[in-house]
C-alpha cells in the first residue's frame, strides 16, 4: 500500500475512534444519570434531605413541578423538602425507580429521563401501622455541571391511583386536597392549576422521546385533548 492510501486508512480509523469516543461517552452518561437516579430514589426513601438537595443542581433554573404547584431553583428544592429534617425516625417508606429510560441530548450537557415511581409508606401509631401506596410517572431533566450530572427538573404525575389501608382513592379524593388549596406543605412559587389532569384521569404524561422504531412523535397528545373534551362535556 503506498502512502496515500495509508493516509486514506488512518484518517478513516481516526473518524471512526471519534465516533467510538462519542458513543462511549454517551454510555457513560446514561449509566451516571441512572446512578443519581436511583441514588435520589434511595434518599427519599430514608428522607435523607441533605442528599436530597445535593443531587440537585444550583440553577435557577431548577424546577419542582410537584403535586401541589412548581417550586424553584435550589432554594425551592430545600422549601420542599425540608419537612424531612423532622420527620420522625419510625417513618418508614420505599421508593423504586425502574423502567427508566434516559436520552442524552445532542449538546451533551441536558438530558431527559421518564421512570416508574412506586413507593410503599408505613407509620407505626400506637398499636396500629398507617399505610398507603401510591404509584406515578416521574419525568426528569438532568445538567451535566463540571463533569458531575445533577436533576435539573422533575414533573411528578400519578396517573393510576393510590392505595389508603384497604381501600383505594378515587380521583376526586387524589384532586380535591390539591386543587381545593388543603396541602399543608411549603406555599409553591407556582400554584397548580386548576385546570391540570394529571390526577387518576387517564391523562397519559407526555413522553419526552419520539417511537423507537418510527422516530414519529406518539399520540399522547392527541388522547389528552380527547380526554379534556370529554370532561367538558
Amino acid at each position: 500500500m503506498d502512502i496515500k492510501g495509508l493516509e486514506v486508512k488512518l484518517e478513516k480509523l481516526e473518524k471512526q475512534v471519534k465516533v467510538q469516543e462519542k458513543e462511549l461517552t454517551v454510555l457513560k452518561d446514561i449509566e451516571a444519570i441512572k446512578k443519581l437516579q436511583k441514588a435520589y430514589g434511595y434518599y427519599v426513601e430514608h428522607m435523607m434531605y441533605q442528599e436530597i438537595v445535593d443531587c440537585f443542581s444550583d440553577s435557577p433554573d431548577v424546577v419542582l413541578n410537584w403535586l401541589e404547584g412548581q417550586w424553584l431553583g435550589k432554594e425551592g428544592v430545600k422549601k420542599y423538602f425540608a419537612f424531612m429534617q423532622k420527620t420522625p425516625p419510625t417513618f418508614q417508606h420505599q421508593v423504586m425507580q425502574i423502567a427508566g429510560i434516559v436520552d442524552i441530548d445532542p449538546d451533551g450537557k441536558f438530558a431527559s429521563g421518564r421512570w416508574y415511581a412506586f413507593g410503599g409508606i408505613f407509620i407505626p401509631m400506637g398499636e396500629t401501622i398507617r399505610r398507603s401506596f401510591v404509584t406515578g410517572i416521574y419525568e426528569m431533566r438532568y445538567i451535566k455541571e463540571n463533569g458531575i450530572w445533577k436533576i435539573f427538573g422533575i414533573k411528578w404525575v400519578i396517573p393510576y391511583a393510590v392505595g389508603i389501608a384497604d381501600n383505594w382513592r378515587m380521583p376526586e379524593d387524589v384532586n380535591r386536597p390539591y386543587l381545593a388549596g388543603q396541602f399543608r406543605g411549603p406555599t409553591p412559587d407556582i400554584p397548580i392549576d386548576k385546570e391540570d389532569m394529571r390526577y387518576v384521569s387517564g391523562y397519559v404524561f407526555p413522553f419526552h422521546y419520539n417511537h423507537p422504531v418510527t422516530g414519529k412523535p406518539t399520540s399522547e397528545n392527541e388522547r389528552n385533548a380527547r380526554l379534556k373534551e370529554a370532561k367538558k362535556g
